[in-house]
C-alpha cells in the first residue's frame, strides 16, 4: 500500500472493505462498516529484555552529576502531555539506580527539566538553550512537533543528542541540521496520517471524508497526510475546515459548513483540548457520524471534554497496547499517584537509550550521539527500536483505538516500516 515519502504499510495490516458508494444524508454515516470489531493482528506483548534490564538495577550513585535534559510543558493548558513524559524520564533514571558507572568511575544522573511554555517556538529555544547552559549530555524532548523542531538547532549546534518522545511531523527529521543529532522514538505523521484514511476508507467502508485541521504544525501535517491518502484509498475529500486552537473553542462554524457536504465521516488533525469539544459539538448539531485522529487526542483529557459524545471516534497512537504495559502503568501509579497519560513510556524508552550509551562511553556528548544513532533492536516498552540514517525508528507499531462506553479500548495494532536511509 501506498504512503508518502516511500513508506510501505506491512502487508495486511489494514483490512480492505469495499468503500460506501453513495453520499450520505446530512447528519447520517454512509459508512458501510461501522460496526467493524477488532479485524486481526496481535495486540501482543513484544519482548522487553533490554527495558527489563533497566528494572531494579544496584545504585550506582556517586561522583560527578551528569544531567539529561528535558524539554516540554510543565505548566500551562498542555502540562498533562508535558508531566507525563518528564516522570518516564526520572523512572528511567531510578530504574537504573539513580546513576551508571564508566570505566570504574560512579557518576549520578539526574533530569534538568525546562517549561518550554505551553509548546511554542520561543519557549523552546530558551528552554533548549538554558539546558545547553546546563551542560546536560542529552535530551528528551520536546513533545509537540512544533516545539521539538524550533529547539533542534540550539542543541544541535552544542553537540547535544535529542529524542523526542512523540514529535510526529516529518520535518523534524528530514530538515534537521547534519550531521543528524535529532532522533524520535515513535513513528511519523506521513505514516500515521494514512493509516487513519484507511481505517476509514477501508476498514469502515466510509467514502466521503471531511478534513480538518487546528493549524498547528502537528494537527495540520497530520491532515494533510490522511489527505493525501484518502483519494489513493478510493475516498473522496468532501470539505477541508481549520480550526483554532484555544481553551473554550467554538466549532459550529466549521461543522456547519461540514455537515452541508455530506460527508460519512469526519478526519481530525490536533490535540485532545480541541478534539474533545469539537466530537461533542459535532454531536450536538447532528453529525452522527465516525471521526478518526491521531495521537494528539488518544488520552483522558478527550474523554474528559468529549464524554458520551466521543464514543465511536477512533484515534492511533504510537507504540502496541501491549498486556506488558499493566506492570509499567502500575509503577508508573505506585510513583507518581497518577495514571499514564501519554508519553511515559516513549520518555522512558528514549532515557533508557541515553542510559545505555553514557554506560558504554562516558559523558562524551559526541559518542552519545553516534552511540545513539547506532541503537538497533532495542527492546523497549513502546516496542522495538532501531535508528535509520534520518533519526527515524525504522519498524514502529500504530495502535487505533475505539473510543466506547466511555473510555479508550484497543482496536487494532498496524505496522509500519520506514527505509534505512
Amino acid at each position: 500500500m501506498h504512503l508518502r515519502k516511500g513508506l510501505a504499510l506491512a502487508a495486511g495490516a489494514v483490512v480492505g472493505l469495499a468503500a460506501c458508494g453513495s453520499s450520505s444524508s446530512a447528519g447520517t454515516t454512509g459508512c458501510t462498516n461501522l460496526n467493524a470489531t477488532a479485524l486481526g493482528g496481535s495486540v501482543g506483548a513484544p519482548s522487553l529484555a533490554n527495558a527489563a534490564d533497566m528494572v531494579a538495577a544496584p545504585a550506582t550513585v556517586g561522583g560527578a552529576v551528569v544531567k539529561i535534559g528535558f524539554q516540554g510543558m510543565l505548566a500551562g493548558s498542555s502540562k498533562n502531555y508535558g508531566i507525563d513524559a518528564k516522570n518516564g524520564v526520572q523512572m528511567a533514571i531510578d530504574d537504573a539506580g539513580g546513576g551508571f558507572t564508566f570505566n570504574g568511575t560512579p557518576y549520578t544522573l539526574e533530569v534538568d527539566a525546562q517549561d518550554d511554555v505551553d509548546a511554542t517556538a520561543a519557549g523552546a529555544q530558551t528552554a533548549a538553550q538554558k539546558l545547553a547552559d546546563d551542560k546536560v549530555v542529552a535530551v528528551v524532548g520536546g513533545i509537540f512537533s512544533t516545539a521539538s523542531i524550533a529547539a533542534q538547532k540550539i542543541y544541535h549546534d552544542n553537540g547535544i543528542a535529542q529524542i523526542s518522545p512523540s514529535a510526529t511531523n516529518p520535518k523534524y527529521t528530514d530538515q534537521q541540521p547534519t550531521p543528524i543529532s535529532s532522533f524520535r522514538v515513535i513513528g511519523r505523521d506521513d505514516q500515521q496520517g494514512p493509516i487513519g484514511a484507511d481505517l476509514l476508507v477501508k476498514t469502515l467502508g466510509c467514502k466521503n471524508i471531511a478534513v480538518v485541521d487546528d493549524k498547528s504544525t502537528y494537527g495540520a501535517g497530520l491532515a494533510a497526510a490522511a489527505a493525501t491518502q484518502i483519494p489513493v484509498d478510493g475516498g473522496t475529500v468532501v470539505a477541508t475546515e481549520h480550526v483554532t486552537a484555544g481553551p473554550g473553542g467554538d466549532f459550529k462554524s466549521q461543522l456547519t459548513t461540514i455537515k452541508g457536504k455530506n460527508p460519512d465521516a469526519i478526519y481530525y488533525g490536533g490535540y485532545s483540548q480541541e478534539a474533545g469539544p469539537f466530537a461533542k459539538q459535532a454531536k450536538d448539531l447532528g453529525l452522527n457520524i465516525p471521526i478518526a485522529g491521531g495521537d494528539g487526542w488518544q488520552n483522558s483529557d478527550f474523554k474528559d471534554l468529549a464524554g458520551a459524545s466521543g464514543d465511536g471516534a477512533f484515534a492511533s497512537n504510537g507504540g502496541p497496547a501491549v498486556s506488558s504495559l499493566t506492570d509499567f502503568q502500575a509503577k508508573y501509579k505506585a510513583k507518581f499517584n497518577q495514571d499514564v497519560f501519554q508519553y511515559a513510556p516513549q520518555a522512558y524508552d528514549a532515557t533508557n537509550i541515553i542510559i545505555a550509551a553514557l554506560k558504554k562511553d562516558g559523558p562524551d556528548k559526541a559518542k552519545i550521539i553516534a552511540d545513539i544513532g547506532a541503537t538497533k533492536d532495542y527492546k523497549g516498552i513502546s516496542g522495538t527500536i532501531s535508528f535509520n540514517s534520518k533519526g527515524d525508528v525504522i519498524d514502529t507499531v500504530f495502535t487505533i483505538w475505539k473510543f466506547t462506553g466511555g473510555d479508550w479500548k484497543p482496536f487494532k495494532p498496524v505496522t509500519t516500516h520506514n527505509p534505512t536511509s
